[in-house]
Parts: C-alpha cells; structure tokens; sequence
C-alpha cells in the first residue's frame, strides 16, 4: 500500500468515527469514493476490522439512546424492546392471518413435518 494510499485510508476511518460510520457521509468529507471505501473494505483487513470496530460502537450508540428513552418511559422504545429481548416472557409481535378457499374461510391447518430420507437428490417417493 502506498503512504498516499494509507493516509486517505486513515482520513476516512477518522472521517466514519465522526459521521458513527455512515459510509457516505464519511467518504464526502475525506474526498474519497464509495466504490473506493468498498474495494477497501473488501481487500484490507486491517481497514475493514476498523471499520467494523466503528459500526459496534455506533450500536452501543444507538443502544444507549435507546434506554435513555426507556428510562424516560417512552412508551415506542419499551415496546420494541420487550418485543426484540422479552419472547420468553410472552412479549411478542402477534400477527393475525385469515385464510380462504374457495370464499370460504379455514379453520384449521395441518402441518406434517417430513424427515429427510438422506437421498436429497431424489424426489420421487417409494
């Protein structure tokens, strides 16, 4: 890698820090290309472990704000978050589907749950 090469690597990583690492943000303000930062990120390890680094800190961000807003018993943010961690607790999203046939509604559905045979080549049944 050249120093050139180097030094617009590392204005771009100091770049995402400042933008929590939105990636066109970031590129605008260090004067580089997206299609620069991908083939970048792609071949530098180095580059992309930083990169990375950055989007775990803009999660512990994001994060963060998040129980700021459940603190301050924002009802949205205790929603989401019971529907996202509290499943065995029975927060979840429920989701009610009404199915027809022929104009007619199904009340019951049944489910048959079929092991492989091993022969996953074969679809013909014996």
């Amino acid at each position: 890698m050249s120093k050139k090469e180097h030094i617009k690597k590392k204005m771009l990583i100091e770049s995402l820090e400042n933008s929590l690492g939105i990636v066109s943000t970031a590129c605008t303000k260090a004067n580089i290309s997206r299609s620069s930062f991908y083939k970048w990120y792609k071949e530098d390890e180095e580059f992309r472990n930083k990169v990375d680094e950055i989007d775990n800190v803009k999660l512990d961000f994001v994060e963060s704000q998040l129980f700021k807003n459940i603190q301050n018993l924002k009802e949205k943010s205790i929603i989401f978050y019971l529907q996202h961690k509290g499943h065995k607790r029975g927060y979840i999203h429920r989701q009610d589907i009404n199915l027809t046939s022929n104009d007619e509604e199904i009340k019951k559905i049944e489910i048959e749950i079929v092991k492989p045979t091993g022969n996953s080549s074969s679809t013909e049944e014996s």
